[in-house]
């Protein structure tokens, strides 16, 4: 199976743009979003009703491909997004199976905004007793905070990560690991994938089969 996966678009319509692109180019299996996925597009009003508008606008573009695309919330979303459409499906706390695969999701992170996806980590860690029999060595674990120290690093050098989602991904050993949420560790390490896009037009293509990636970008961003 092949992943294009992306977090953190913050509601950039243009890097939505790009990644439609991307995937009409690159014919991915499944698109997974993995949180921050709004934006205020007015000064208008309510974050809420400007994130609501932004939530319209970007789903507008997303329903341009015919692609099964798999999302999380993230710390900086005010609101739920609400598809109109069966192709494209929240994974938090569920298992959806896809193949011969299964895609587990969880989008709370630890404090930072004082956002409604924030939970401290003795919360992140009683939600995850949930999910433990959900994930196996057949599971893509999605989720919008990484473990902590991997791929971490955030304020003043220090990580940023979740104890509770890497003793997890530990305990289950999950086939691979998406997340977003540290903009500036972008990047692969061992079977942990930050696709943070960031503000760039980037993400990555993941092959569960042989686990190979490839970066995608824009060369003029």
């Amino acid at each position: 199976m092949v992943i294009l996966a992306s977090a953190d678009l913050h509601g950039d319509k243009d890097i939505y743009e790009w990644l439609v692109g991307a995937a009409i180019s690159a014919e991915p299996d499944v698109m997974v979003l993995a949180g921050d996925l709004l934006g205020v597009s007015t000064a208008s009003g309510t974050i809420e009703e400007a994130q609501q508008m932004n939530a319209y606008e970007i789903l507008k573009i997303i329903n341009q491909i015919d692609l099964c695309v798999l999302y999380l919330m993230g710390n900086d979303d005010a609101i739920e997004l609400e598809p109109n459409g069966d192709s494209m499906r929240s994974i938090n706390g569920v298992r959806i199976e896809i193949g011969d695969l299964n895609f587990v999701g969880y989008q709370y992170s630890l404090p930072f905004m004082g956002g409604i996806f924030e939970k401290s980590e003795d919360a992140i860690r009683n939600d995850l007793v949930s999910l433990f029999s959900l994930v196996d060595d057949h599971t893509v674990f999605v989720t919008h905070s990484p473990a902590y120290g991997t791929l971490d690093t955030g304020v003043f050098g220090l990580p940023a990560g979740s104890q509770a989602i890497g003793e997890l991904i530990e305990h289950r050993k999950p086939l691979l690991h998406i997340h977003g949420h540290i903009h500036e560790e972008f990047g692969i390490w061992g079977r942990h994938f930050n696709v943070a896009a960031a503000g760039h037009k980037r993400a990555i293509l993941i092959d569960t089969y042989t686990m190979d990636y490839q970066i995608l970008y824009d060369e003029s961003d």
